[in-house]
């Protein structure tokens, strides 16, 4: 006999996708204030956190659909930031479209191609040599406080198990090199289900190209915050917050209100 529970749809989830050199435990400051009704999957990328692999945009892609697998026939929304955003992206042809309800995209608006490249490469091959000579546990000690508590005000606790969950600096060139020569935007456009575009109004060269992308999402939107790149880190309450009006949009509302939505 069939029970009330057995014939329960399934919860959403939503699978939060961190940025380059971080791990799944960034997420903690966003998690917290996402609303009990959803699921959440945090991942470690390859190369990140307690994974030994190297980064590529293939792994990536496998680890998020993986996720996504392990939930399914369950709904879900995808959320990353930076390098987790374009991993997002990739992952999004791998998972079921009946399954994928939409994307929430932080900081990914900018295709890693021609001379403006130049500077992540450089910045990339300069971890590479720090982290081979100081290690990048003794590398993550020395910066990493910095920029968590410092510069994105991060109460300690959450930089703390930010940081024993390990930083991988020395991902930071491969990630670069994965995306590099990659055209996102085709990749965007092949996405059918609704993508919401985030950046901060101090990320220049994601703005730069915000519009680009934006024209050739199927169903696109997008939200700007008063920071730089890494909105989620920056704005964790209020980045929870438009997840969960995404969510609640994308779950509820028929398809030509979803269009419609601005």
């Amino acid at each position: 006999m069939m029970t009330p529970q057995d014939t329960a749809k399934p919860r959403p989830t939503i699978i939060l996708v961190h940025g380059a050199t971080l791990n799944g435990r960034m997420w903690d400051p966003v998690r917290r204030h996402l609303e009990p009704a959803y699921d959440v999957l945090t991942v470690d990328l390859p190369g990140h956190g307690s994974r030994t692999d190297r980064y590529t945009l293939e792994g990536a892609r496998k680890v998020v659909a993986e996720a996504a697998r392990s939930v399914a026939p369950g709904p879900v929304i995808l959320a990353g930031d930076s390098l987790g955003a374009y991993s997002a992206m990739a992952a999004a042809g791998a998972i079921p479209k009946d399954q994928l309800k939409g994307l929430v995209l932080g900081g990914a608006t900018f295709q890693f191609v021609g001379p403006s490249v130049i500077p992540y490469v450089l910045k990339g091959a300069l971890l590479g040599v720090l982290a081979t000579v100081f290690g990048d546990q003794k590398l993550s000690d020395k910066l990493m406080p910095k920029a968590l508590i410092g510069e994105f005000k991060l109460g300690p606790a959450d930089a703390k198990a930010i940081m024993d969950a390990k930083i991988r600096s020395s991902a930071f060139g491969d990630a670069v090199q994965a995306l590099r020569g990659i055209d996102f935007r085709a990749i965007l456009a092949a996405i059918p289900q609704p993508t919401l575009l985030v950046n901060g109004e101090g990320d220049t060269v994601n703005v730069r190209q915000e519009q680009g992308f934006l024209d050739v999402a199927r169903d696109g939107r997008t939200h700007r915050f008063a920071c730089k790149h890494g909105v989620s880190l920056w704005q964790p309450k209020e980045f929870a917050g438009l997840i969960n009006t995404f969510a609640r949009q994308v779950l509820r509302e028929p398809a030509a209100a979803r269009a419609a939505a601005p």
